[in-house]
């Protein structure tokens, strides 16, 4: 259960630093470039079908509690299609009639008194959660209970927590294992690169298993030293609704003194006078101009099915611009990687607490979703997952090291 809740609170210090620029946006951002607004928002609103089938049941004669629990259901459906960033383009990408019947058996279910919100609204987060995006998220037994069976923990591993390793593996391999991108992880996270340029060894291993994500920043010097070529641009959409822009305000309320404070307040202030309903709010030109650190010979960044957001930032870097590094595991990562900048809300009557995404990656339209969430690794490491995980050099990690050399 404790794993299971990780699972939904892995970005929720996004809500604490959402408004810190991360450092792509400062090595690939082009403030003055304009890019059309993606297609998908021509699409006539599903909501504008949820509010007839509203009004055509409010005159039924319902229990209290079923009344409630309705109200609750409705008020999730229409929150999401409206505030939800990447739900348009889940629709535009052929799941709309899929969509429809779900929402519309649930919300009968509901009626019926077959089920409770706590089931019906862990039902249809579920539905986005398992097959789109692991970003968003809610506080119900039924949605815990559904995630568990998507990220069961290994029967081999019998101790999994994940410290911070900066060592050396042998002559020629570091090893520097990075358990959270929290802020306050930063300075050892780049001590750790400094001991590795000083260390004389030429190959690097960069571990982020059971990394869950924060803040995007902790990857400064990793981006600059992996880079080796440009790549298709990537721009972030921020779906601009009244609730995600009162969200982003109350973060500058909260972090006054962020030094990416005033660019995110002339950001909202150009979404309120914006009649559209996305707006791009950063772009990866795709050529940074940097020039690969010659120090690094090869690289590997070790991932495993809880490696989530922005822990998937540096897996999506490495797999769009750098040759050098390749990605190692057995499973992808999370599959929170074409999304961010969380909010939280909650059902009127309930009180459930949910969770989900105000901006969404360009990439995230160029994804089928035919197959498993999250990056794939480049190479099966042909081995068990690790019985123990934590300050250690493990088996996957010595593995890795000779596999560098070849």
């Amino acid at each position: 259960m404790k794993k299971a809740i990780k699972i939904i609170l892995i970005t929720l210090l996004s809500l604490i630093t959402f408004f810190i620029i991360v450092v792509l946006l400062a090595l690939f951002s082009d403030d003055t470039t304009s890019v059309e607004e993606p297609n998908f928002i021509t699409l006539t609103p599903i909501t504008e079908e949820l509010d007839s089938i509203i009004a055509l049941t409010t005159s039924m004669d319902l229990p209290d509690s079923i009344r409630r629990n309705l109200e609750d259901y409705d008020y999730l459906v229409s929150f999401v299609e409206e505030n939800y960033a990447p739900f348009s383009a889940i629709m535009e990408k052929g799941y709309e009639q899929e969509y429809r019947a779900m929402w519309k058996q649930l919300r009968q279910q509901v009626i019926n008194g077959e089920t409770d919100i706590d089931k019906a609204a862990g039902d249809y987060i579920f539905w986005f959660y398992s097959r789109f995006d692991k970003h968003i998220g809610i506080q119900t037994d039924a949605f815990i209970k559904a995630a568990n069976t998507i990220f069961p923990m290994p029967w081999e591993i019998i101790e999994y927590a994940p410290k911070t390793v900066s060592c050396k593996v042998d002559s020629r391999t570091w090893l520097i294992r990075v358990p959270s991108c929290d802020l306050s992880f930063m300075e050892r996270t780049n001590d750790a690169f400094q001991q590795f340029v000083e260390s004389g060894c030429e190959n690097l291993i960069i571990d982020v298993r059971g990394n869950g994500g924060g803040n995007d920043n902790v990857w400064n010097n990793y981006f600059t030293a992996l880079y080796d070529h440009s790549s298709k641009p990537t721009i972030g959409w921020f779906r601009n609704s009244p609730e995600n822009l009162k969200a982003w305000e109350q973060g500058l309320v909260l972090y006054p003194s962020n030094p990416s404070a005033e660019r995110v307040r002339t950001f909202v202030e150009k979404c309120k006078s914006s009649k559209k309903k996305f707006v791009q709010w950063s772009i990866w030109s795709g050529d940074t101009g940097l020039q690969p650190m010659a120090h690094i010979h090869r690289a590997a960044v070790l991932i495993d099915w809880n490696t989530a957001s922005a822990a998937e930032s540096l897996v999506g870097f490495v797999k769009k611009y750098s040759d050098r590094a390749k990605v190692y595991g057995i499973g992808n990562t999370n599959g929170s990687d074409l999304t961010g900048n969380i909010n939280l809300g909650f059902l009127p009557n309930s009180k459930i607490e949910f969770q989900y995404p105000t901006t969404v990656d360009s990439d995230f339209y160029d994804n089928d979703f035919s197959g498993t969430p999250g990056i794939a690794p480049d190479i099966i490491i042909p081995l068990p997952y690790a019985t123990t995980l934590t300050d250690n050099i493990d088996e996957w990690v010595m593995w890795v090291a000779e596999d560098l050399k070849r």
